[in-house]
This record gives C-alpha cells, structure tokens and sequence, in this order.
C-alpha cells in the first residue's frame, strides 16, 4: 500500500459513523463528520429543458410544502406584496413563488403585517423625516425609531406613513415550519456553489439521521464525505475547493486557528502544480497572485502571528498535507516564500511567486521527460498552451 492510499485509509476510518443517542445534538462541526453521506448531484428537466431542477426540490415536506416554499416563508418577511421575485425560486427550486405565495398565505403561514410592522421596510432616512415632523428624537437604532413612530403617532398617522407599502410577515405557523426545516435556509444562504453543500444535500443528509444535527455538522459532513470521494479519484482540484469551503466554514464560526490551517492547506494545493486531470498545470496559468494569500492575510492579522510564527503554521500544515499529494513544484522552504510574497504589501511580491514557480518548472523539466515523469508519479508533463498559438 502506498503512502497516498495509507492516509486516505486513515481518512476513511475517521470518517465512518458513530453511534449518536436520538435526544443528543452535536455542538463542534470541525471535529469530524456527524454519518457518511454520499453526496449527490440528481437534476430533472424544466421550463422545456432549459433548466435542471434536483428531483428532491420537487418533492413535498411532510407538511405538504416545497423546500423553495420554505425558503419563501423565510424570505419574503417584510417585503411589500408586490415584491419581485428572485429567479432562483423558478430556475433552483422550481416553484412559482407567485402561486406559491398565495398558497402560504391561504394556509395561514404568512399574513398582512400592521402598519407598524410594516415600517421594518422603511429606510432610516424615511424613519428619522417622520419623527422630524413632530420634533421627536431621530437617534437610535431602526427599531427604537419604529418604536418612538407607534408611542407618537396614531393609527390613522403611521397608516398614512405607510401608505400601500404594507407588507407580509410570518405567522407562528410559519415559524414552527422554519424550525422544523431549520436547515434549508442556512443550506440555501451558504451554498457552496460546488455541488456539495446545498438544500437538496442537506435534505438528503438529515433524512439518514434519527436525531436533528447542528448546521455545521451537516455541512462539515457533506464536505468531509465529498473528499473522500474526490481523494479516491485524485480530482485534486474538487479536493481543493472542499477544503476552501471547510476553511469559510470555520471562519464564519470564528475559529480562525482552524481556518487558518485550512487556508494554508489551499496555498499548498494551490502551488502543487496538481489538478483533477493526470497532468501537471503550467506555471504560467496557475492563479497568480495567489488568492489564498488575502484570506492568510486576513487572519494572520486577527491572530496576531509574526512571520515566526506563521512558519510555525505553516511546517505544521505542510507535515500533514504534503501527504495528501503525490507532487509538488515546490519544496516546503520554497513554498513559504511563496506564501510570504503572497502577503506582502510590495509591488513586486507577484512576480516573485511566478519567477519561484517558473523556476520549480525548469528544474522538473530538466530532471524529468514525459516517460519518466509518467513513470514515477503517473502524471503528464503540463501543457504550454503558448506553443499552440
């Protein structure tokens, strides 16, 4: 066995599932993932074919509604009744959020908010003009002015305020739906736009469970189990955007050590030269400047790491992800330059990274051809698309 397939082994023991009582709910999402779930991609055909709807959306809740009725109930608070509909519901969710909100409203999950509450969809200028008109105080916050408007105003006043701006709001009926199906909003807003993390996933994932787990659990579990399968097929680059997506993650969730260390896992995947194909990427059309390096940036900052100490990261990261890859351009003092050029506020700190990562290109094609290369690592040679032109 390889030292490649070793750690994937590994990788796969970690992630079988454990035994979890009905009444418990996890707290940590990055300690590992809540059951194997196998992610994935179901589209059907709609609106004449132009448009692929995963089947799971177009199936109904045990309440009878649709996961994008949900999300309607969720979205259109506050909104006036005329509101214009974003086109997701029809193109992602496949529902007709007009016909759909006449549903919702019919069966009592959304109704006509009151003046006042109407007022939520005011701007604050629009607020504070109001009160300027009977010489009331303009400061605070939106809702204390809101709430100065209905002690000094009469009904008939905040109505003419309000005018045929009146809008909706959920009913405590809609509410308990919005707990029940607390997971398709939180999957909706942060989609990982890759397939992996979504409503349709989620939904699949809570229905393997006989107890309710957190959101970060259930996403944290889609992304560790989409690794898996990309790391079995070496789709190194689906392999990199999971780990992007668990750094965001964790982000989100302040724990920015942790983010930290996935960030840097990115760099270092970023760098490798690997991609989802059996070839290496040329140099020349790697992401320079390396966009990992704001991120890094960001919570070095907010960690308040010196360059000592980032090193320390880094060879810590390094010691653990250089294992995940059959290759790299780079050696690990090499790459942590890179990384340093990446975040530093001088001009010529791009350049350095493609003159370093050039370099790494002429010594692999200097002690490699196509056959030895193949031989060794079981990959191709990169492509200079320039050759073509």
């Amino acid at each position: 066995m390889g030292f490649f397939d070793s750690i994937l082994k590994a990788f796969k023991e970690a992630s079988k599932p454990k035994q979890t009582p009905k009444s418990s709910v996890k707290k940590q999402s990055s300690s590992k993932p809540s059951i194997e779930t196998k992610v994935e991609v179901k589209t059907r055909s709609y609106n004449d074919g132009q448009v692929n709807i995963d089947p799971i959306l177009t199936k109904k809740l045990s309440n009878g509604l649709l996961p994008g009725e949900v999300l309607l109930i969720d979205w259109i608070t506050g909104k006036k009744q005329n509101v214009r509909f974003p086109q997701y519901y029809e193109r992602t969710y496949g529902i007709k959020p007009e016909r759909s909100l006449k549903k919702l409203v019919k069966n009592g999950y959304i109704s006509e908010a009151t003046p006042v509450e109407s007022l939520v969809s005011f701007k604050l200028p629009e607020l504070k003009e109001a009160l300027k008109s009977k010489q009331l105080k303009v400061s605070g916050k939106k809702a204390d002015l809101i709430s100065r408007i209905s002690e000094n105003f009469s009904d008939s006043e905040v109505m003419s305020l309000v005018g045929d701006s009146l809008t909706l709001k959920v009913t405590e009926k809609g509410e308990k739906t919005l707990e029940e199906y607390y997971y398709i909003v939180p999957a909706h807003r942060n989609d990982s736009k890759d397939g992996v993390y979504n409503v349709p996933n989620a939904i699949r994932h809570v229905k393997k469970l006989n107890y309710k787990p957190n959101n970060g659990d259930i996403s944290w579990a889609l992304f560790q189990q989409a690794y898996i399968d990309y790391a079995e097929k070496r789709d190194y680059g689906l392999m990199r955007n999971v780990i992007l997506n668990k750094a965001m993650q964790l982000e989100r969730e302040k724990k920015y050590e942790s983010a930290l260390f996935q960030y840097l896992r990115v760099f270092i995947f970023d760098t490798s030269g690997l991609q989802n194909g059996r070839h290496l990427e040329h140099p020349k059309y790697a992401m320079i400047p390396q966009p990992m390096g704001r991120f890094v940036k960001v919570l070095v900052k907010r960690l308040d790491i010196d360059e000592t100490g980032l090193r320390d990261h880094f060879d810590k990261t390094w010691g653990k992800v250089r294992g995940e890859l059959e290759f790299h351009y780079l050696t690990k003092d090499e790459c942590f330059r890179c990384l340093l050029n990446s975040i530093t506020e001088e001009e010529d700190g791009t350049e350095k990274v493609k003159e370093q990562l050039l370099k790494a290109y002429d010594r692999l094609t200097n002690e490699f051809n196509e056959k030895s290369l193949r031989k060794k690592y079981g990959l191709s040679l990169p492509i200079d698309l320039d050759k073509y032109d």
